[in-house]
């Protein structure tokens, strides 16, 4: 069967062979295109000046099987086919790359041998690379919801980085999620509305709401609505490894993930 009639992120895609559901992560080679894609929008989006810009040790591709893909296609395709965005010929979905911070309480990713999914209920980093985002847990972390209820990303990385956590003191180093989103037309603002449920009046309610810098945000957001509208698709494992005495564990590292490692 043709490989196009498969999303690049399905388990069924041909180039995706081996992987299911108790293999979800593939590592990308420095050479994937992917990999360039990813690391440059990281180094771009970190914006925080105080924040020095951590070293990337390795980029998974996030894996899915085509149950969990086919509602996001479908809700692509109606976003597409809006009266605002008939027009658009590149992109016409305006689908965005973006970033998303959340609790890790396992060690996933910390190197090639960490890469099946934990279950602890407290881990939401494997609940979404399992399940991809609900909407409903909104606020299950920080009470204060800039834009009401939805799920929220960045395009600026240093901000998601704020959002993660390591519940496992163990951890040496930090993962991202950088998601496929369809922000389609949209609506744009400079102030909090914390009371919002989707985009307001005047859009479509199956846009997103884009904060602005400026006003009462400082660094951009994307928040979604829906849940159809967004699915993970890479993880970004960065930071600073512990100095010596643990050379030992850069070493591992290094020939894990065969990318250089920070000196």
């Amino acid at each position: 069967m043709s490989a196009s009639l498969f999303d690049e992120f399905s388990f069924d895609h041909p180039d995706n062979k081996g992987y299911g559901k108790s293999r979800r992560l593939r590592l990308l080679s420095s050479g994937d295109s992917h990999f360039s894609t990813i690391e440059r929008l990281f180094y771009r989006g970190w914006k925080h000046p105080k924040k020095t810009k951590p070293k990337i040790h390795g980029i998974f591709k996030i894996l899915s099987p085509n149950s969990n893909l086919s509602p996001y296609h479908r809700y692509r395709a109606m976003v597409t086919s809006s009266p605002s965005l008939r027009s658009r010929t590149k992109n016409p979905g305006n689908e965005q790359f973006l970033f998303h911070g959340t609790n890790r309480y396992c060690r996933l990713a910390e190197d090639l041998t960490r890469v099946r999914l934990c279950n602890f209920s407290k881990c939401h980093l494997c609940s979404i690379i399992r399940n991809s985002f609900d909407v409903e847990r909104c606020g299950s972390k920080h009470k204060f919801r800039r834009f009401g209820k939805g799920i929220y990303t960045s395009a600026c990385s240093s901000k998601a980085d704020d959002y993660t956590f390591n519940g496992d003191e163990s951890a040496g180093l930090r993962v991202l999620l950088v998601s496929r989103v369809v922000v389609g037309n949209p609506h744009k603002r400079r102030e909090n509305a914390t009371t919002l449920t989707e985009p307001p009046c005047g859009c479509h309610s199956f846009f997103q709401v884009i904060g602005e810098p400026g006003g009462d945000l400082n660094y951009e957001e994307t928040v979604v609505y829906n849940n159809d509208a967004i699915r993970p698709a890479f993880l970004v494992v960065y930071g600073d490894l512990p100095p010596q005495p643990h050379s030992k564990i850069r070493s591992v590292l290094t020939n894990l993930f065969k990318t250089p490692l920070a000196a």
